[in-house]
């Protein structure tokens, strides 16, 4: 026997994206009256839609412009204490505002930073706070489907998508012209290959080299203590000459550096001076005296809290970037090289 008819069809976003020749990504861009959208895309899906006799479902529509009160949070690494000062400072700039975090981790992996913007997306977040995102921005324009996002350390040229950083390039620089006033000429740099956001530390490292007719030496790690101690043994073990000052692309390798120096009798920083970057606590411990560069992580947490904010509260316009200034802090770690 036959069912009895339950009436025609809904038309769906499905339908019209598929009529226009689009995604259904960018039919709800249009029905949301986004300014992302070209005018040609626009005119296409409104006219399938017209033709269709697709109207938006009102509820949906209200579900969509619904505030969760939820920012996502993605880090790159929570091993590192940087993150742990970034994320303060996150901390700090929302007290008051009403609104709660949920954190994943990227792991330095693209895909596992896009799978988790796009989990974030999907549980309606207000916004999505980036620490150390390695992928491309189109990615991660892909990945937001217009949600508001702040990218802390990189800075991204995506619509809607505002940047907090420190001038990573001068970083590297700042650590060159500190050695080199102590009298160091061989000075190496342990950097991390290709990982973004990190490689203007390198740039930096590279061009003071060059402006003061030094010839760079680059030894490759990972951003991890143990890295750094197995990079500058590896080093050592080479038979390569030794080095009278390393710049380390992060503090963690820096200790794991001062750490090998000294298991194969080199003093710091009598022999080896090192300088650090990102002044994490430890750093400054009496045990280590670390010389850093400082990155202002607590800072660059508040700000980007603050620029998260006021997006939220503004809506859509161009994507704003703020870079900080680096700040040498010397400690016990660096002194004077040996007489050129």
């Amino acid at each position: 026997m036959k069912q009895p008819s339950s009436g025609p069809r809904s038309v769906t976003m499905e339908d019209v994206a598929r009529e226009a020749g689009v995604s259904r990504a960018l039919v709800s861009l249009v029905m949301r009256d986004s300014p992302k959208v070209s005018p040609a895309k626009r005119s296409a899906v409104l006219e399938s839609a017209a033709a269709l006799g697709y109207s938006p479902n009102r509820l949906a529509s209200r579900l969509a412009s619904y505030r969760t009160n939820t920012l996502g949070v993605l880090f790159l690494d929570l091993h590192n204490p940087v993150f742990a000062d970034i994320y303060d400072g996150i901390a700090d700039g929302l007290a008051g505002s009403g609104n709660q975090v949920m954190v994943a981790v990227g792991s330095a992996d693209p895909g596992t930073e896009l799978e988790a913007v796009r989990s974030f997306v999907d549980l309606r977040v207000d916004g999505v706070i980036l620490a150390g995102y390695t992928g491309s921005p189109e990615d991660l324009a892909a990945a937001l489907r217009g949600t508001p996002a702040v990218v802390i350390t990189r800075e991204l040229e995506v619509d809607g998508v505002d940047s907090v950083l420190c001038d990573d390039f001068r970083s590297g620089a700042l650590a060159v012209e500190h050695l080199h006033g102590l009298g160091h000429r061989r000075i190496a740099h342990v950097d991390i290959s290709e990982w973004l956001p990190y490689t203007a530390r390198r740039e930096g490292y590279l061009w003071a080299m060059r402006q003061f007719g030094l010839e760079p030496l680059l030894v490759h790690s990972d951003m991890t203590e143990r890295g750094g101690r197995a990079a500058m043994n590896n080093f050592l073990a080479s038979g390569a000459a030794v080095p009278t000052a390393v710049f380390a692309h992060n503090d963690l390798t820096a200790i794991g550096i001062m750490e090998a120096l000294a298991s194969h009798g080199l003093a710091v920083p009598d022999d080896v001076a090192v300088v650090g970057c990102d002044n994490i606590e430890v750093a400054a411990s009496p045990l280590i005296g670390l010389t850093s560069i400082d990155q202002h992580a607590g800072e660059l947490g508040r700000l980007a809290a603050g620029a998260m904010l006021k997006r939220l509260a503004g809506g859509p316009g161009p994507a704003v970037a703020r870079k900080l200034e680096p700040a040498l802090l010397v400690r016990r770690s660096t002194g004077p090289g040996a007489a050129p």
